[in-house]
């Protein structure tokens, strides 16, 4: 499966004092931080600002930045081993009870191809000194691993409550779990694979109460309630739950 190369990254200025994406954007009215747990700092801009003004901008917010890193840090779960890549020499799967070990093979250049072997072993060959090449294969594998995890789990979900939506379906994405559109049409963000099993059913009663309650007012939460009791700290565990998420798929996140 040859995959084209592309990046959302630009380089941060040499004289800034913390390493930090920039994203121009037509909406941005001024200069915003955000931080994301694999993709760092994210400087957001309008088109017209003057990129001199970041360095002061990041050191104006010194503590909150260390803040929030550090915040990061303390929840972040060990790094699983990765090959000399930088990519995972293995991928599971834990609710799932799934396992695969992955090798690499630099065979060529210019495309990546990926092959799953009897043994749950993945395949990589190709370009795969091109890490980002390489990385955006294994989202792509990993988008079609949920859909054939997470869909059937959904369909069965929903039977059991006595729900019905229009259609499912898996993206990865940086920091949604799931959505449901008004026509009742439910997106799961491919991540939830890694996440407990009780988190994975939040998030898709979560989305399947979205098809009778298209808000969060009172009503839904109450219907949220009824099909998870333990919805309210369940909520509150998805602040921290990409600490699940290896490093290696939150920052492909951007490939959908």
């Amino acid at each position: 499966m040859p995959l084209p190369f592309f990046t959302h990254n630009t380089p941060s200025a040499a004289d800034a004092p913390f390493p930090y994406t920039l994203k121009v954007s037509p909406r941005a009215k001024s200069a915003r931080l955000k931080m994301t747990p694999h993709g760092g700092l994210v400087v957001v801009v309008p088109p017209r600002f003057d990129k001199k003004q970041i360095a002061s901008l990041l050191q104006h917010h010194e503590a909150w930045i260390k803040k929030v890193q550090a915040k990061f840090e303390a929840h972040r779960q060990p790094s699983l081993a990765l090959a000399e890549n930088g990519l995972p020499s293995s991928v599971t799967f834990p609710d799932f009870a799934e396992s695969w070990s992955v090798s690499y093979a630099q065979t060529g250049s210019g495309e990546v191809e990926l092959k799953e072997q009897q043994d749950n072993t993945l395949f990589v060959f190709g370009d795969v000194a091109d890490t980002a090449l390489t990385q955006k294969l294994l989202c792509s594998w990993l988008k079609h691993r949920a859909q054939v995890h997470l869909l059937p789990e959904l369909e069965k979900l929903a039977a059991a409550h006595g729900f019905s939506y229009t259609s499912a379906s898996v993206r990865l994405q940086h920091s949604r779990w799931g959505s449901c559109s008004s026509r009742r049409s439910i997106t799961l963000n491919s991540k939830l694979l890694f996440l407990p099993d009780y988190l994975v059913r939040y998030i898709m009663v979560h989305e399947l109460c979205h098809t009778v309650q298209m808000n969060h007012s009172r009503a839904f939460w109450s219907l949220v309630h009824q099909h998870d009791p333990l919805c309210q700290s369940n909520n509150r565990e998805m602040k921290h739950a990409w600490k699940y998420v290896p490093a290696w798929v939150g920052s492909g996140a951007h490939h959908n």
